[in-house]
């Protein structure tokens, strides 16, 4: 074996890997008592907010899974707050307001972002509990009633879902609807650790006298789900997580949608952590283990980019070059061959290695969709996920070095 830079590189990820990922696998599972919701003491008022623009495809069905919810009647608010759309939403809103008088409210406003939005029907409700639902978001019928039992404890401040992918179907939707499941299992595993970093947009549930004593959505945000979060964090409260509370999202189901979307998220995570990097110093699972891991694994994301692309692109200049002495038949053929080698000789080294990183994300999505009650098949959409993935993450987030690099705004 040569140790040179990439094989030592390349031993230090794999490590990371399987250590982080036994580490979560053993805290889940440790914990299995705990994966039960509280059944709540009562049922504290709640409203749900639905911040819409131009969904008229997907905000009727977003209304009727609202709408099915298994909750009080007297203790629930449905609020539509149309942020300027310029096609049939805010009318096909209406017809529910109508239909449901007292139940369904729909507000018109000017386009203003959807923390705007947010902001806007937050300012008209005196509710408890308020919920966040993006239009393009539905949730099931048990999902609001397993969750408001984590706000009997008087530190809670918020309580996310099990987010998951709406009908995966294509190459795109079916990555991300494991990565998805993955977070079901990860984002326990923080709320296990008193460490989520991120309040989902769909269905994520807050107390609102939170938004009165600390400020609103921060409006200029590119992602206010992670400022949101961090700041309850920063605040000393803490955010819970049910594992059954089954919500489900439309997902990008082609590529440059996709990227324009993880350039946002992952650009605005930054943003996000350099804004609250005083929650690295405090000494808690968040500040000395999660975050500084979250950090660790967009590095290695990088390298695992660096290490695919390098020799890829060394051996196609050593391809041009070698045209003009061999040809192009001859060249090809050496090219082939020492693809080949350099295949075989990483994979020779970390066989094992990947056989046991592939068992133990199986095993992980498996209790993932296990606990959470998941319906989606494994099988295909995990061999398509294990092959691709990461270096689909690893091309997100060499897109993002690159467009702060060449200081390009990112934007809704």
């Amino acid at each position: 074996m040569i140790w040179n830079f990439e094989t030592i590189l390349l031993c230090i990820v794999c490590f990371f890997g399987l250590y982080s990922s036994l580490f979560f696998l053993f805290l889940i599972l440790d914990n299995k008592e705990k994966l039960d919701d509280p059944k709540p003491k009562r049922f504290p008022s709640v409203t749900v907010i639905v911040p819409a623009y131009n969904e008229e495809r997907t905000i009727a069905k977003t209304l009727r899974s609202l709408l099915k919810l298994d909750y009080p009647r007297n203790k629930l608010k449905i609020f539509v707050v149309d942020d300027g759309s310029t096609d049939r939403t805010y009318e096909i809103a209406k017809r529910f307001e109508n239909a449901h008088k007292g139940l369904v409210k729909v507000f018109k406003k000017q386009n203003g972002g959807k923390a705007s939005a947010l902001n806007y029907g937050i300012k008209r409700t005196k509710s408890e509990l308020i919920v966040s639902l993006d239009a393009d978001s539905f949730v099931s019928r048990d999902a609001l009633k397993r969750m408001v039992g984590y706000f009997d404890d008087p530190a809670v401040m918020a309580v996310t879902p099990a987010l998951k992918v709406y009908k995966p179907k294509g190459f795109w939707r079916r990555i991300q609807a494991m990565e998805y499941l993955l977070g079901v299992f990860l984002r326990k595993a923080f709320a296990l650790l008193g460490s989520v970093h991120v309040t989902p947009g769909p269905f994520s549930a807050y107390r609102r006298k939170f938004f009165e004593r600390y400020g609103y959505y921060d409006e200029g945000n590119l992602t206010e789900d992670i400022e949101v979060a961090l700041r309850i964090q920063a605040k000393g409260y803490d955010i819970e997580n049910s594992i059954k509370a089954e919500v489900f999202t439309v997902a990008p189901n082609r590529f440059l949608p996709l990227l324009r979307q993880r350039l946002r998220w992952y650009t605005g995570f930054i943003v996000n952590l350099f804004r609250y990097r005083s929650l690295f110093k405090q000494k808690n699972n968040l500040g000395l283990f999660v975050l500084p891991t979250s950090l660790i694994s967009i590095l290695f994301a990088l390298s695992i980019t660096f290490l695919t692309v390098k020799p890829l692109f060394s051996n196609f200049i050593s391809f041009l070059d070698n045209i003009f002495l061999l040809g192009f038949k001859d060249s090809f053929f050496l090219l082939f061959h020492t693809l080949r080698l350099n295949l075989f000789y990483f994979g020779s080294i970390f066989t094992i290695v990947g056989v046991v990183g592939f068992s133990m994300g199986a095993a992980i999505l498996w209790l993932s969709k296990k606990f959470s009650r998941d319906r989606t098949k494994l099988k295909w959409n995990y061999l398509i996920y294990s092959v691709f993935y990461i270096y689909i993450y690893g091309f997100w987030w060499t897109a993002v070095l690159v467009n702060f690099l060449l200081r390009r705004k990112i934007t809704w």
